[in-house]
Order: C-alpha cells, then structure tokens, then sequence
C-alpha cells in the first residue's frame, strides 16, 4: 500500500521573532499560539508559515512533523533544554512546566504572558520537525503555481489529500527540497534582542484539550 499523503497547514506568521516557531537547538518546535493546528495536525504532517502582508506569497518556514509531546514531557525531556528561555537564549518556546496540584506554570520568558496563558495551554501538545526548512528575513517567495496553498487570511489553512489544491502540495513539496536545504536559512525577520527584562511567570488552571492520540515517540 502507497504511502498516505500529508496533510498540509497554512497559517500567516503575524510577528516572525524566532519564538514560534522556533527554530533553534536542531529541531523546529511549535510549542506556542495555533492550538488548533497543535491539535489536529499528526506525525508526517506538514506545517508551512508565509509572510504577513503587503506582501504574502514569501515562505517563512516549512516543517515535517517527527515528534509530538505534552508540554510536561516537553519541559523535562533534557534534549530540549536548549529551547528553555534564559538570558542567553531569549526566543526560548519551552515555558511550561507542571506547577503545583498538577497546574501548569508559564515560566518567566520574552514573549509570552498571562494574556497568553489560555490559548497557549488548550492544546496540551508540542509539534517537534526533525525536517524543516527556516528562512526568517530570507524568506523566498511561493511560485505562482503554488500559491493556493497559502493562507489568505489569519487563523489557518487545511489541505488534505482529497482536496482540490492536494497537487499543488505535492510539487511545493518537491520545489522545497529541490531548491533549499533543510536547517536555518535565515535570522528572524523581527529579531527582539534588545529585551533585556523578561515578563513575570504565571500560574494558573488551564483548560486543556487533548488530541484523541499523542504520539510520544
């Protein structure tokens, strides 16, 4: 039996600072904001963020899901220790931890804060991309013939193989790697490094929605 063609999600990166997604420490990591695509999207999938207007046809950053894991295991996983925020690692996206009673905690962190709290933790999953392609203040521009893959708008974009525009996934697919090699390709196009002060942590109850199956491997 062939292989199943992936999925695809779009979605317009509204502030590309390096924080989500996350593309640093060999793996890119969505850990932060589209719960939605961190809950449906599974392991083979394909996440893909362009570029906000004017201009909207420029890729910021594709990636293959390999992993998926709660924001518990993500936090004590020692292989993503290097994706904890600190004072030398300021885009750091692995700022949840299990707090007391079973909460989760937001630890101090550059980007996110109380505000934040709710939307960041309905989804209790992290998408983790061995295969990704980074492009940040480099980002290409989407050939014409590919462009009904992007997201005309915000919140997200779903193309499955049975919709109309799958063919023009799998030739995107194909120009990506044809064309660019995978890793970092670029810096953040809204790079914050200036921040010295990071905003206070919060604790608080989420409400969180699990996806029928989390892969943990």
């Amino acid at each position: 039996m062939a292989d199943k063609l992936p999925d695809l999600f779009s979605y317009i990166v509204e502030s590309d600072n390096g924080f989500s997604p996350n593309p640093f420490g060999g793996v890119c990591t969505l850990a932060c904001s589209k719960p939605k695509i961190r809950y449906y999207a599974r392991i083979g999938d394909w996440i893909i963020g362009t570029t906000i207007g004017p201009k909207k046809d420029s890729l910021v950053f594709a990636m293959q899901i390999s992993r998926a894991l709660t924001f518990d295991l993500y936090w004590k996983y020692p292989e993503y220790n290097s994706k904890k925020p600190n004072k030398n690692n300021l885009t750091g996206d692995n700022i949840y931890k299990s707090g007391d009673h079973a909460d989760l905690e937001q630890v101090p962190n550059q980007y996110h804060n109380a505000k934040h709290f709710k939307g960041d933790t309905s989804v209790n999953r992290v998408l983790i991309s061995n295969t990704f392609y980074y492009f940040g203040n480099n980002a290409p521009d989407i050939p014409e013939q590919y462009r009904s893959i992007i997201s005309p708008a915000q919140g997200f974009t779903h193309i499955k193989p049975t919709s109309k525009n799958s063919m023009a996934v799998s030739v995107f697919l194909i120009w990506l790697s044809d064309n660019f090699k995978q890793g970092i390709n670029g810096e953040p196009a809204k790079s914050d490094t200036k921040k010295k002060t990071p905003v206070a942590s919060v604790r608080l109850k989420p409400i969180i929605k699990e996806p029928e199956t989390l892969v943990t491997n």
